[in-house]
């Protein structure tokens, strides 16, 4: 079985020989990927590339092939990439729209203490996990945010790291059927979004590029929540709200970057069982339903008080990663601008918090639960 790197390793060296052991498998992920993407589009689904690529090398992993996730210095372009285009679609009627964006951001803790207390409900009486587990896996924010406080506060992260990897594939999933099925959308498909690269004029293309590289690192300078793809899209948002470009990366770009991104949110499965994933995913796909419905009511509350499309109100609370909401947003034809920013407000609240409450109530976690269920 070949390792995945972790993302937490980024500013760590990387030697040549782990370099070249792990390239290969890392390039036939990315090969399934790319497959599993060619035929999901072949049957016009939404979000076809990347969805194809999450199942396709999910299945991959599983299965034991010797594939590897890929390295963030490979994945980092991929969502500075998606980043400038999201950051393209914001227009200046987002400012139309600061009277809503702050009432929605306003309902973010409220839904962060719903979501999270119910979850921890049903993580400790259903899937019969630990109270301090149950904490940290209810918690919609991100994976790597998530797994990380829980491992420095000393607290086991293997079924935390299998539960989020689980609420983000099934939201990606989940979320695009669950709206083709309810509302009737002509057409949004991505290609819609976006031009061919041979459409697009250099000068536009390097001011794109120079959008994503500055962007990034005004990301990580600031050390804003998702900043490999947030700082970018402020960096775009920029240049297409001042009028300086009305330019969006190219369509071969995005697809690439569906594809990589999608390989490594299914490569996050390397070394699990069907078995042990099995019994996962059961208890995950009850989280993210409760949890879109929590979502559903909050964006319901939204549309009743401030006329926000429902759609895009439950875009905006849905616990899934920035990156994939942002494009399910935009090929859905919603206010990106207004999507991400609660999306930034529902991580920022997390990040901020949730090791504070943690070592407030550790006393309470930490006392033993009674005739708790076997999660098997």
């Amino acid at each position: 079985m070949v390792p995945a790197f972790d993302e937490k390793d980024f500013s760590t060296p990387v030697s040549d020989t782990a370099k070249r052991s792990i390239f290969w498998p890392a390039m036939l992920c990315i090969a399934i990927a790319f497959v599993g993407g060619f035929i999901f589009n072949q049957f016009h689904l939404p979000l076809a590339f990347m969805l194809g690529a999450v199942a396709f090398t999910m299945i991959a992993a599983m299965a034991g092939l010797p594939i590897a996730r890929p390295h963030r210095y490979a994945i980092t372009p991929m969502r500075a990439s998606l980043g400038v285009l999201l950051g393209a679609a914001i227009t200046p009627d987002l400012l139309d729209h600061l009277g809503a964006i702050g009432a929605a951001a306003a309902f973010v803790p409220v839904f962060v203490i719903v979501s999270g207390l119910i979850g921890m409900l049903y993580y400790t009486r259903v899937a019969g996990f630990s109270r301090e587990e149950a904490f940290f896996s209810a918690l919609p924010g991100g994976l790597n945010a998530m797994t990380t406080y829980a491992e420095e506060l000393g607290v086991d992260i293997r079924r935390i790291a299998l539960a989020h990897a689980l609420r983000i594939t099934f939201v990606v999933i989940l979320i695009p059927f669950a709206v083709g099925y309810f509302v009737h959308l002509p057409d949004v498909r991505l290609s819609n979004a976006t031009v061919s690269i041979t459409e697009i004029v250099p000068r536009d293309f390097v001011l794109l590029v120079i959008a994503g590289v500055l962007g990034w690192y005004l990301g990580r300078w600031t050390r804003m929540p998702g900043a490999e793809m947030l700082g970018p899209m402020v960096a775009s948002a920029a240049l297409h709200i001042t009028g300086i470009t009305a330019a969006r990366p190219p369509i071969e770009l995005i697809i690439v970057s569906q594809v990589v991104i999608g390989a490594s949110i299914g490569a996050r499965y390397i070394g699990e069982t069907l078995e042990i994933v099995r019994h996962a995913v059961l208890h995950a796909f009850g989280y993210v339903t409760i949890t879109l419905l929590i979502a559903a009511s909050f964006a319901l509350a939204l549309h009743v008080l401030f006329g926000v499309p429902v759609i895009a109100g439950v875009l905006s609370f849905a616990p899934g990663g920035m990156s994939e909401i942002g494009l399910i947003a935009l090929t859905l034809g919603l206010d990106v601008g207004f999507v991400a920013t609660i999306q930034v407000s529902r991580l920022t609240t997390i990040a901020l918090f949730a090791p504070i409450a943690f070592r407030r109530i550790r006393h309470v976690l930490a006392e033993p639960v009674s005739e708790k269920p076997s999660p098997h």
